[in-house]
């Protein structure tokens, strides 16, 4: 199956990873400073604009940066993109499981290990059940 190419979509596309980026630098400054600490509100806005400012300096001559900014304009990167969240999906189960298992051990609860091993699993699910049906 083909994608079809929108320039407009995709030009509107490649300005919503920024755009998250800035605003949660935003966020940053908001939650540091309602916390009184000015220095950790400035470390964090800056650190989100620098890398705003990579991504967006860099997608014109790096295809990752390209795609980390959100441009995944071909099946090319939409199969890359599809690899490197289910590899990072592997990954942060394998963390989850881990911290659980780690804090059962310890005698603990397994508390939020467990709150977020339940959320990701019931989503695994539910998306597979959706996405087959979908075909």
């Amino acid at each position: 199956m083909s994608i079809e190419h929108k320039p407009e979509a995709a030009r509107g596309q490649r300005w919503v990873v920024p755009a998250v980026g800035l605003a949660m630098g935003v966020g940053y400054i908001a939650i540091f400073l309602a916390r009184d600490e000015p220095v950790m509100a400035a470390v964090g806005f800056l650190i989100m604009a620098v890398y705003v400012l990579i991504l967006v300096t860099a997608s014109r001559r790096s295809e990752a940066a390209a795609m980390l900014r959100g441009e995944t304009t071909d099946e090319r990167r939409n199969a890359i993109n599809q690899r490197a969240s289910a590899f990072t999906m592997h990954v942060l189960v394998l963390v989850l499981v881990t911290g659980f298992v780690t804090e059962l051990i310890r005698g603990r609860s397994g508390h939020p290990w467990d709150v977020l091993c339940g959320v990701g699993g019931v989503t695994y699910v539910l998306a597979t059940i959706v996405f087959s049906r979908r075909g």
